[in-house]
């Protein structure tokens, strides 16, 4: 599967049209602006190219700032946008290599709330092997199995009847569409959340 977050809100916002989607991790740390003043900062999503963040001052647009995002470590980023209620979005200014690394990273953390029972790792790991619920839009939730998972989507194993490819499902608190079908479950590709999804 490629890398790329998805992106969830909790109004149901359109599809994000970004190269990767976001993924709801909250990580602390610091903003350095050019003048070398820093201020706490805290992302409401982020992804491998980017982050919404929010910070006592609000940065201008095209303002370049250095972030250091706890286990995420140093990332020069760019203001790309300034949201009316203060948050703002901010482009990384990494190597393709970083880019990668912060991929593995964010599936990691990812991967780790989602199946908070399982043992804690210091290396990503693609495969899975968990439980969880994903809720169909009618309100089932079927128990399943989870074979792999990774920025962009999920497999699952399941012994009951699999929802129509292209249906909504939820995933913990992240959505997705079925993808394709597989001879013992389905995959599903995140996405954001459209008004109108009946989930």
């Amino acid at each position: 599967m490629a890398a790329s977050l998805p992106a969830r809100s909790s109004t149901f916002a359109t599809p994000d049209r970004r190269r990767f989607y976001r993924a709801p991790i909250e990580v602390g740390g610091r903003a350095m602006a050019e003048t070398g003043i820093e201020q706490d900062c805290l992302t409401a999503d982020i992804s491998p190219g980017g982050a919404r963040l929010r910070a006592p001052r609000t940065p201008l647009a095209g303002e370049s700032l250095v972030l250091y995002l706890g286990p995420l470590g140093r990332m020069p980023a760019q203001v790309s946008r300034v949201e009316p209620d203060g948050a703002f979005g901010v482009a990384f200014q990494v190597s393709g290599h970083k880019r990668e690394k912060l991929a593995e990273q964010l599936t990691w953390m990812m991967n780790k709330g989602l199946f908070a029972h399982e043992e804690e790792r210091r290396a990503p790991r693609h495969d899975s092997a968990g439980i969880i619920p994903v809720t169909l839009e009618d309100g089932t939730a079927l128990v399943c199995e989870v074979r792999d998972f990774s920025l962009v989507g999920c497999s699952v194993k399941t012994q009951k009847p699999r929802p129509p490819i292209g249906a909504w499902v939820r995933v913990g608190q992240t959505y997705g569409r079925v993808a394709r079908y597989l001879s013992d479950g389905f995959a599903l590709d995140f996405q954001a959340r459209p008004a109108n999804a009946a989930l």
